[in-house]
């Protein structure tokens, strides 16, 4: 389990506008009859139509009626018609911040093209809904905004729905511009990243993808994979995105990656992690073990940081995590104490993780101790965890498995 995921989710979560409490963070109680019918109206795309792009070895078909509008500087641009008013508009990317960060980019840009559209400025935008899922084994966010342009009796009122997902090697971001059509729209998205996952291999023995629900809103994901390579070597891939709503028409946003190399034993070998929030990448660091040293490199907040380890001994990886957790529900021992590294917590220093098993706790089976972080776990006995929950002040944390392929053990 990456660990550093949750210290990021947590902290990043202190943005949180505490008076929201839905994944519908706008009451349409209070909205017109004709508003609500609007938001109403849905339909069943059954038809399909081809797309192509080699780039990432796509050739199948998604729903609706897709058309190719641009395709240069690796960025591919469709807009698919579904027999509304409005088309769905669909990209991929070769190169990206990450699904939260240009998911966001994406909504702005599009608001500003409402705006040529209807050639009135924009007057008000409002965070509508949330959430976060799987298609298939692909984690995707979603942020629907309301949005009003023009003033007094020219004033236009609308809602621009978005979607994000992240593949092997492209991001895809899908947009609708029109009320309604919510259940339409997602099953166009979904056919539409599935076209990019179709040809990609699996060549992980294990993979997970949870859901993060801060104050029983879902507001991200985190996902691994694990690799072995042909020397028993495990490489490790996380990738972890939210969406934090700030107030009513703000949302900071983060995308964070880890790159990682294990021993079978569970020992680090390597890593990398960076993380970009709000457009900005806002540290990035590696690790690695020299002249019998942890040396840690890299930039937090646009300045360099070199240092070297105050901690000489080894590191559990991930992996060894999932070992441990694994070794302890399988024997007589109820507690193991280890020393780990990750950058969201502190890039400068080793932090010792103690995991306990729980019993009789209904929250889970393991608890996990970073100092003065602690989560429950639901394990079972191969080390699939199912959920956690950290409570923390006012932030309660939920994870919640949404996908899961194999054991995180070999």
């Amino acid at each position: 389990m990456k660990l550093g995921s949750i210290v990021t989710s947590l902290s990043f979560s202190s943005l949180l506008a505490f008076n929201v409490s839905a994944v519908e963070l706008v009451n349409l109680s209070d909205f017109p009859d004709w508003f609500k019918e609007a938001m109403a109206r849905d339909t069943k795309v059954t038809n399909t139509s081809p797309i192509e792009i080699a780039d990432f070895q796509v050739n199948s078909s998604v729903l609706g009626q897709a058309t190719a509008q641009e395709a240069s500087d690796g960025t591919w641009y469709y807009t698919i018609d579904i027999g509304t008013d409005s088309p769905v508009e669909c990209y991929a990317f070769n190169e990206f911040d990450g699904p939260a960060n240009s998911l966001y980019s994406i909504v702005e840009y599009s608001l500003s093209g409402v705006e040529t559209l209807n050639e009135k400025t924009l007057s008000g935008q409002f965070n509508y809904a949330m959430d976060s899922g799987v298609v298939d084994a692909t984690p995707y966010l979603s942020l629907d905004t309301l949005y009003t342009v023009g003033e007094g009796d020219e004033k236009v009122s609308g809602l621009l729905k978005g979607l994000s997902a992240e593949t092997d090697n492209s991001l895809q971001v899908c947009i609708h511009n029109e009320m309604g059509y919510q259940s339409a729209f997602v099953a166009v998205f979904k056919s539409f990243v599935r076209a990019f996952t179709a040809a990609q291999p699996s060549p992980e023995f294990y993979r997970s993808t949870y859901q993060i629900v801060i104050n029983d809103i879902p507001m991200g994901f985190t996902r691994e994979k694990y690799i072995e390579d042909s020397d028993g070597d495990i490489e490790i891939v996380v990738g972890t995105a939210f969406m934090i709503p700030v107030d009513e028409t703000s949302i900071a946003r983060s995308d964070s990656v880890a790159f990682s190399w294990s021993n079978p034993d569970g020992s680090l070998i390597n890593a990398s992690e960076y993380t970009i929030e709000n457009s900005t990448m806002t540290s990035s660091f590696n690790i690695s073990y020299v002249e019998d040293a942890w040396q840690v490199k890299g930039e937090l907040q646009g300045k360099s940081l070199e240092i070297e380890l105050a901690h000489k001994d080894w590191l559990l990886s991930s992996y060894g995590s999932y070992l441990e957790s694994v070794n302890l529900l399988n024997s007589d021992n109820n507690s193991g104490s280890f020393y780990m590294w990750t950058a969201d917590a502190d890039p400068t220093a080793a932090i010792e993780v103690v995991i306990s098993e729980e019993a009789g706790n209904p929250s889970g089976n393991l608890k996990i101790d970073m100092g003065p972080l602690v989560m429950t776990m639901q394990s079972d006995k191969k080390g699939v965890i199912s959920k956690g929950v950290m409570q923390q002040g006012g932030l309660k944390m939920d994870m919640v498995l949404m996908h899961s392929y194999g054991t995180p053990t070999l």
